[in-house]
This record gives structure tokens, sequence and C-alpha cells, in this order.
């Protein structure tokens, strides 16, 4: 029996539903889920579920990201990103946690570094190792 992870995901505010297909940039303050398909940039300061029929082409900003369908993009999650056993990612990530469960697919470089708790998660220029 596989042990449950105590999140801190925010409840989901907006869903993508699957059969919509959205080009273009998303940007908000709360969490998203996405079924469906979305190409361009997601800006988003809330987390992400990515759903196992969900797809985005695009690159990517958030605090918390759970990935069980496919992204084709570099991710930039100020937190965690996790990566289910359905879930691929080809792209290059910057994360302070990262989880792949057994089958999970990621192709790209990893930078895993503890995020200044002064940036937002929106500016990627603000990503910066901690001094440790």
């Amino acid at each position: 029996m596989r042990k449950k992870r105590n999140t801190s995901f925010q409840d989901i505010e907006s869903v993508i539903s699957t059969g919509v297909e959205i080009k273009g940039e998303i940007n908000s303050k709360g969490s998203l889920r996405i079924d469906g398909k979305v190409e361009g940039k997601l800006d988003i300061l809330g987390d992400i579920v990515l759903g196992e029929k969900g797809y985005i082409n695009g690159e990517i900003k958030t605090e918390n990201i759970i990935l069980a369908g496919k992204i084709e993009g570099n991710v930039y999650a100020k937190n965690r990103l996790e990566i289910t056993a359905s879930g691929t990612l080809y792209g290059d990530i910057t994360c302070n946690t990262l989880i792949v469960e057994e089958g999970g697919i990621l192709e790209g470089k990893t930078k895993m570094t503890k995020i200044n708790e002064k940036s937002e998660v929106g500016k990627l220029t603000d990503f910066k190792k901690s001094k440790a």
C-alpha cells in the first residue's frame, strides 16, 4: 500500500477540462488543474495539477506541480515537482524538491535549488541558489 504524502498544494480554483484547447499565455494567482491541452506560457502563482490526459507545450512557472500527463517545455517550480508513473516531461527543470515515481519519464536538465523566499515564482530572474 502506498503511503499518502502530506502535500501543501492549494485548493484547485480553475479547471481546463478534457477536450478544451487553449493557445496563449495563462496567468493566475490561484491553483489550476489541466486535463485538456495548453500551448503557451503558464505563469501560475498557485499550484498546477496536470491530469493523465493533460498536455502542456510551453514554459511553466509555478509553486508546485503534479504531472500525470505530458509536458514539452521548461518547468520552474518554486517548491516541488512530482512526476507520477504516467507522467512525461521533455524539458529542463528548476525546483526545490523532485519526485519521479517508477514509470515516470524525465528527459532534460535538472537543477535543484532552494528558491529565495523573497522571490516571486512569476519572476524567472529571481531564482537563485541559497547560500549554504
